[in-house]
């Protein structure tokens, strides 16, 4: 068995659910937090913890006092998802919640060996402007954008000074993976709007306009780099963009999506996720029970995620372009990578066999 106690925050989330998962199964001590119950632990134990509390932050970890690595993946987002990236707001609540964590682990877990957490593309302004092609760790950086990396790595930094432990920070590009009611949860969006579709009898209408590439990171490829970098000489103190290795375009990828979903691909014609998720709640209810579903109501199985997929999908149609270079992490040693493909069959298949989303076809 592994030595060492992995501490999860965000456990509920796509990198966070992933984390506990991988841990769990490659038989770590795991310990996930969330407010929000995960839909499954994988045996993992849970704790419920507002991490923007510093005093229950000390009440519930202060205990723990084995912790080998902690896994930050916790991300809080403001009401309206997109204006919120730049907010204040946002900078200071999630800065906390990192500052809250560590303050209540590290004095108390004297083999604390790593502390990971994670930004993304938004590091070099992407939520703002185009991403430039190749954008490098350490090298594109865009500070005079308001964003929340910058205070939690400053913190991270500073903090470890003079402790035995290090900081690793991962930047993945597009996340793809599993949770409910996440804020960015592209996988759980179509796999939503499909329901629905076939529900009606319609084929997958494509809801943007063609144009645009992404470049997507798997979160199980991100869990097994997070066990890396807490292990890894390389990794100590170090920036590292992290990505599948391929690019793709929704619209080309978009029959191989309705493949896995086990429907018909159809016209482009829009759909605001926004506004139309409240409005199919009793269409999803019906679905649910057709289905044997333990998905919750639309709402709450989407969350902020069908504001995302209009963002995604607007940016989409505007012709999306950039990418971020991974040349850093591969010379570090960590080579993985995956098909966008192989991702996207994956992902919607382990949406179907949790029940999440109908069966196949």
């Amino acid at each position: 068995m592994p030595e060492g106690h992995v501490l999860v925050t965000g456990a509920s989330g796509l990198v966070g659910r992933a984390a506990m998962e991988h841990f769990a199964r490659a038989g770590y001590k795991v310990t996930g937090t969330s407010r929000r119950a995960p839909f499954d632990t994988y045996g993992a134990a849970h704790l419920s913890v507002d991490l923007a509390d510093e005093r229950a932050c000390r009440d519930a970890f202060a205990r723990l006092g084995d912790v080998r690595q902690i896994v930050f993946a916790a991300l809080h987002e403001e009401p309206d998802l997109v204006s919120g990236w730049t907010s204040q707001a946002h900078v200071e609540r999630n800065a906390a919640m990192l500052r809250n964590t560590v303050e209540a682990v590290a004095p108390n877990s004297p083999g604390l060996h790593n502390v990971t957490i994670l930004q993304g593309p938004k590091a070099y302004g992407a939520h703002v402007k185009p991403l430039k092609i190749g954008a490098r760790e350490d090298h594109d950086e865009d500070r005079s954008i308001p964003n929340f990396y910058w205070a939690q790595e400053d913190y991270i930094k500073d903090r470890s000074h003079g402790q035995s432990w290090s900081w690793t920070i991962l930047r993945p590009c597009f996340v793809m993976g599993m949770a409910v009611g996440g804020a960015m949860n592209l996988i759980g969006a179509i796999g939503f709007y499909a329901a629905l579709l076939r529900h009606r009898g319609e084929p997958l209408h494509f809801p943007g306009s063609r144009g645009g590439i992404s470049q997507p990171t798997d979160t199980d490829l991100m869990a097994r780099a997070i066990e890396w970098a807490g292990h890894a000489e390389a990794a100590r103190d170090e920036v590292f963009n992290i990505a599948n290795g391929d690019l793709f375009s929704l619209a080309e990828m978009w029959p191989v999506i309705a493949d896995a979903l086990g429907i018909k691909v159809g016209q482009d014609r829009p759909f605001p996720f926004g506004e139309q998720v409240p409005q199919c709640s009793d269409e999803w209810d019906a679905v649910r029970k057709t289905h044997g579903l333990i998905s919750p109501d639309a709402t709450s199985f989407l969350g902020q995620s069908a504001q995302f997929a209009d963002w995604i999908f607007a940016r989409a149609s505007a012709g999306l372009r950039g990418s971020i270079s991974t040349v850093k992490l591969q010379n570090a040693g960590f080579t993985e990578a995956m098909y966008s493909e192989d991702m996207f069959r994956k992902w919607f298949a382990r949406y179907q066999q949790a029940k999440l989303i109908p069966p196949r076809g």
